[in-house]
């Protein structure tokens, strides 16, 4: 009888131990792929068109512009390329998802850091299909264009910023078309 109680007993404590040492490899293993991730996106400097499509127009350029919805003389932080509803929306560079959100002025909307410090905002997005603390790959899949937020027409509102200023992404992107 006391052989019995004795093996069960113990039994207990190994499977615990087991589980345990199962859950902390499983944890380890979580925290070393999420570290090397954003090494292996660093090292990716290849750009792509944010439209998966030929046929897109710029309906609206960066700089001092009429605001379509007040009339008054504002200043336009991106560029916003007009195409149809539902086209891929893709990323421009490498990087990591800073922000998936929505906005009354951007709609859906999202932000990505790259490794050379530049940041992109994609808005007015119809879905988004990466959260936060992601890493994409250029040309990889972000959403799909939409008229959310103040959009006047479906169209990609595309913004760069360098050390958090707003540049002219037309530049940026020229070439790549």
């Amino acid at each position: 009888m006391q052989y019995k109680r004795f093996g069960q007993a113990g039994r207990p404590r190994r499977l615990r131990w087991e589980i345990t040492t199962f859950l902390l490899g499983g944890v380890f293993l979580c925290l070393l792929a999420g570290l090397a991730l954003p090494v292996r996106a660093a090292r990716k400097t290849e750009r792509c068109f944010p439209l998966d499509t030929t046929e897109w127009r710029v309906s609206d350029p960066y700089g001092r512009r009429t605001d379509p919805f007040t009339g008054k003389q504002a200043f336009h932080e991106g560029i916003d390329l007009a195409c149809a509803e539902g086209t891929t929306v893709q990323a421009v560079q490498s990087g990591v998802v800073t922000v998936a959100s929505s906005s009354a002025s951007y709609g859906n909307y999202l932000r990505l850091l790259h490794p050379d410090g530049r940041e992109t905002r994609y808005a007015h997005l119809q879905y988004l299909y990466v959260r936060p603390g992601e890493v994409v790959q250029a040309g990889q899949m972000l959403g799909t264009v939409g008229q959310t937020g103040r959009a006047t027409g479906p169209h990609l509102h595309l913004e760069l910023r360098e050390q958090g200023e707003a540049k002219d992404p037309a530049a940026w992107l020229e070439g790549l078309v």
